[in-house]
């Protein structure tokens, strides 16, 4: 059984699910005071640190809090460091680089040339041009995996790129949740709408194949999808309103958040009595924003809610460290935190003489990811490249402007199908074992 990011759902032209299973993973707990330390000749490791850096879209045209993902890292290293660092060494974030979306390959060099890292985290980028390099120069690098450059092949499985939750991306696989998701809320048309980009419009076909798949078994059909938007187009009169006409009574897209704001303006203007999915809504500022647009409106995350009823060891961890740092949780600050926790963990598996290599390899060796319960699990023996067999993710529902995990039971909060199996009701589960 694998762990991935199967299908659909994050921001800027895709939408992407993650989730598998597979065995127990390792605890990330630090220590490392007690640990035996020996001399190591890698770039970016002296007798005292580990230097790593990280390089985001902080100046972007989203408006997208990209640089959370670096105060994620700085938490997890602060946890760490307290407890005596690892293989007797502190974690040190010694690089923030700004690509200005533009020029990721020339910041992610500067990483390595000027800043002298052992590995690069956390990446968060609307273009990742700089993966090409990272995967020649075999560097471990830990991000947000919203770019195609992130998923291997079996002739290049790029095994030293590892995302929050997993590297397949896979944006047109097919996955019974939309279906499924469309019958719990009543509905029986959907309507998709995307962007003319490649991944945008890719995600939008795996909605409808999986619609189509499953459908039937719903009573749900598609009754409109569009993939001709052009990206940052702010009228969506007309596509509302052959929706309207089609019978649409449930919306789900693959375009950014300033799109949904978009559409689900037109959707109240024109009275479309339809639920409404929001890719990347699991931001408590837009709800708080657009409270109004998307009451009863579902998300869906990889990882437990924040909002979660007996929360996993992990999420407890998490939430302790926002507030002691004065961080922001979001799910950015949290892609940041799980990039730090895999790393950490791949350190202290490859033991005290580690070395790039045996980071990489020993994540690699890693059956079932799940970062003490966040996620539901993540097979990194095939997490590159190769489409999960399940798919596993948890929903949230905006309810008086919060979010409220649904479908969930205490101490369980994901939702798990069988990708190749009829569509049925998911398996309610703490993490895939």
């Amino acid at each position: 059984m694998r762990l991935r990011v199967p299908a659909c759902a994050a921001v800027l032209l895709l939408l992407m699910v993650a989730c598998s299973n597979s065995e127990s993973a390792p605890r990330t707990a630090a220590r490392g005071e007690d640990e035996e330390k020996v001399a190591v000749d890698a770039p970016g490791v002296t007798d005292s640190e580990i230097r790593v850096g990280g390089v985001a879209s902080i100046t972007n045209p989203l408006g997208g809090e990209y640089a959370d993902m670096f105060r994620g890292v700085e938490a997890y290293f602060q946890m760490v460091n307290e407890d005596g660092g690892i293989h007797g060494r502190e974690l040190t974030l010694v690089a923030e680089r700004d690509d200005k979306v533009a020029s990721n390959n020339a910041q992610v060099q500067a990483l390595l040339a000027q800043d002298d890292v052992f590995a690069v985290l956390p990446v968060a980028t609307l273009l990742f041009t700089g993966a090409d390099t990272l995967v020649e120069r075999n560097v471990p690098t830990f991000g947000w995996t919203i770019n195609p450059e992130w998923q291997g092949t079996e002739e290049e499985p790029k095994e030293n790129l590892f995302g929050q939750a997993g590297s397949y991306l896979c944006f047109d696989c097919e996955a019974p949740i939309w279906p499924w998701l469309a019958q719990e809320a009543g509905a029986s048309k959907v309507g998709v709408i995307a962007y003319n980009v490649a991944q945008s419009s890719e995600c939008a076909e795996g909605i409808r194949k999986s619609i189509e798949r499953w459908g039937p078994e719903a009573g749900v059909e598609v009754g409109f999808i569009d993939t001709s938007l052009s990206f940052g187009t702010t009228d969506l009169s007309v596509q509302v309103s052959q929706m309207k006409e089609a019978g649409v009574d449930f919306i789900t897209s693959c375009v950014d958040l300033q799109g949904v704001v978009t559409l689900a303006k037109e959707v109240k203007k024109q009275n479309l009595d339809a639920t409404q999915f929001i890719p990347n809504g699991y931001d408590q500022s837009v709800v708080d924003e657009f409270g109004d647009l998307f009451e009863d409106s579902y998300v869906l995350t990889f990882f437990a809610p924040f909002e979660t009823e007996e929360k996993p060891e992990g999420l407890q961890t998490y939430l302790e460290w926002m507030e002691r740092t004065g961080t922001t949780k979001s799910e950015n600050s949290l892609n940041g935190w799980l990039n730090a926790a895999l790393f950490v963990q791949g350190l202290r598996d490859a033991g005290p003489d580690f070395n790039r290599q045996k980071v990489i390899d020993a994540i690699n060796k890693m059956t079932n990811w799940d970062a003490n319960g966040l996620l539901c699990g993540v097979d990194w023996t095939s997490a590159h490249d190769q489409p999960s067999e399940n798919v596993c993710s948890a929903i949230s529902k905006v309810t008086d402007g919060a979010f409220e995990p649904v479908f969930a039971e205490p101490g369980k909060p994901f939702l798990l199908w069988e990708r190749d199996a009829p569509l049925k009701d998911p398996e309610v589960v703490a993490g895939v074992d």
